[in-house]
């Protein structure tokens, strides 16, 4: 009996571990960096030139983004480097060129690309 009863606690505190962990990674910077990379990898890959257009800043962006061929991938994005969950701005790098990318937080694990700007 002890031991179902000291298996469960154990149990209960893995969970709680767990998910203390999964709070922790999907709230970091880490996370966030990794929904940038995925995010404007996605909409490369697949040419998805009505997003393309509806997030770029200017016309030379939209015409930069629309000319990556989908195999194209962004590299070397930096830390957040200040905003809020409406507009967290980072950097990343696609061709050799510099690009800002605004994300903002759309729910608990989700983040959507808000603006890209050329450098």
């Amino acid at each position: 009996m002890k031991k179902k009863r000291w298996l469960s606690i154990f149990g209960v505190l893995v969970l709680i571990i767990c998910g203390v962990v999964a709070y922790i990674y999907l709230n970091s910077d880490m996370y966030t960096v990794n929904q940038v990379n995925s995010k404007m990898n996605s909409m490369i890959r697949g040419k998805n030139y009505k997003q393309m257009k509806a997030v770029a800043n200017n016309q030379d962006t939209y015409i930069f983004l629309r000319s990556l061929s989908s195999k194209d991938r962004v590299n070397d994005t930096s830390d957040f480097q200040g905003g809020s969950d409406e507009n967290a701005y980072y950097v990343t790098v696609v061709k050799n060129q510099d690009l800002n990318v605004y994300m903002r937080k759309t729910g608990i694990a989700s983040w959507e690309i808000r603006r890209v700007e050329k450098q």
